[in-house]
């Protein structure tokens, strides 16, 4: 019998049984989580991918301005992924001849951006009209010297008369469109 005013000692652990129990529960927890937290980040992944092909817009379209010469994005659907880089045009041949020697200002490495599968952003894809424009669709969007956007129609650039041309991104049912103003040439996302 224990001194009065004195309590028996208690052991405060848990039984293995019950620490297994409480892993399994946790493990159950975060399984079922998984594909929520996938879900909702579809929305920033498209919003991401807008904001990384506006810039790639931009910086085309300010290449175009600094060195007088066009220049543009191209933009490709593959099977697993999508991609578009950014280049600047030889217009001494005819048809003008996209040379992707573009450098991201950045990273100074080629400016090419993936989309899809391997990349960072994994559940993004391109619309499969790539750009969608007033007069119908193209795989690529160009800068004129003054900064207006144009296509290559045959063998000649044809500025955009008016409207806006559309870039659209996915991200499972989520799009975010990157619109570049066939007057002004100003890039936005929406």
């Amino acid at each position: 019998m224990a001194a009065p005013g004195i309590r028996p000692a208690r052991c405060g652990g848990v039984t293995l049984i019950e620490l297994l129990i409480a892993v399994g529960i946790l493990a159950m927890l975060a399984a079922s989580a998984a594909p929520l937290i996938s879900a909702t980040s579809r929305p920033a992944q498209a919003a991401k991918a807008a904001e990384q092909l506006a810039a790639a817009l931009r910086f085309a379209r300010d290449e175009a301005l600094r060195t007088q010469n066009p220049c543009g994005v191209i933009f490709a659907a593959g099977s697993a992924s999508d991609s578009y880089k950014v280049y600047t045009l030889d217009t001494s041949s005819a048809p003008p001849t996209p040379l992707y020697t573009v450098r991201h200002p950045l990273s100074r490495q080629l400016y090419a951006e993936t989309l899809g599968s391997g990349s960072r952003h994994p559940d993004t894809r391109l619309d499969s009209n790539l750009v969608v424009l007033p007069s119908g669709t193209a795989s690529a969007l160009s800068f004129l010297a003054d900064g207006a956007p144009a296509t290559t129609q045959g063998s000649a650039l044809q500025r955009l008369a008016s409207g806006s041309a559309r870039v659209r991104v996915q991200a499972g049912s989520h799009t975010r469109d990157v619109l570049v103003a066939a007057e002004t040439g100003r890039i936005t996302f929406q």
